[in-house]
């Protein structure tokens, strides 16, 4: 497509799977268990596999029997569970990743690796670690003094993200050698 004055856009930030994620497998695994229930059951009126049938006797129990306290009970709460799905289905789902540009993304393991490599590159920082967020990014680190080194190490580190679209918060958390630095 040439000229036409079509506008690209980037493609869309990734998501993770949210609760479906769990409950697919789940549902997944019952649906399985019914399904071999039948082919059995199939199999059984086939003359195939010997033995006696399971659903005919269990509806003959069910067939004539007035609702009870545990049938409304049993219908409530499958009510509530199919509710339950629904909202899961339809909930926002996760976002674990900064944009770096318009289709680039970055996930916040890989924000807070980035951190703590910039930190330990400063001169004095001895060790360091980072957790990140979407909004925050936590450096933790030993350094030979706290004097001095606390805002180089705020400045490497924004260098360092400067590409993403939104920088988070940084946040440096130093000790000193003196204050019980060693673990």
């Amino acid at each position: 497509m040439s000229g036409g004055g079509a506008e690209r856009r980037g493609a869309p930030a990734p998501t993770g799977a949210g609760t479906v994620g769990v409950v697919g497998p789940v549902l997944a695994v019952l649906l399985v268990a019914l399904g071999a229930l039948l082919v059995r059951e199939a199999l059984v009126a086939g003359g195939v596999v010997g033995g006696s049938a399971w659903l005919p006797p269990a509806a003959d129990a069910l067939d004539g029997t007035a609702p009870g306290a545990a049938a409304v009970v049993a219908g409530v709460v499958a009510a509530l569970v199919g509710l339950w799905l629904v909202v899961v289905a339809l909930r926002r789902r996760t976002r674990r990743t900064l944009a770096v540009g318009t289709s680039s993304y970055l996930g916040v393991r890989d924000v807070a690796r980035l951190a703590a490599g910039a930190a330990r590159d400063v001169d004095g920082v001895l060790d360091a670690s980072a957790d990140a967020t979407r909004r925050r990014v936590v450096v933790r680190g030993r350094a030979t003094s706290r004097d001095g080194v606390e805002e180089p190490v705020r400045a490497a580190v924004a260098h360092q993200l400067s590409a993403l679209t939104t920088p988070p918060t940084i946040v440096v958390r130093l000790r000193s050698e003196d204050e019980g630095g060693a673990r």
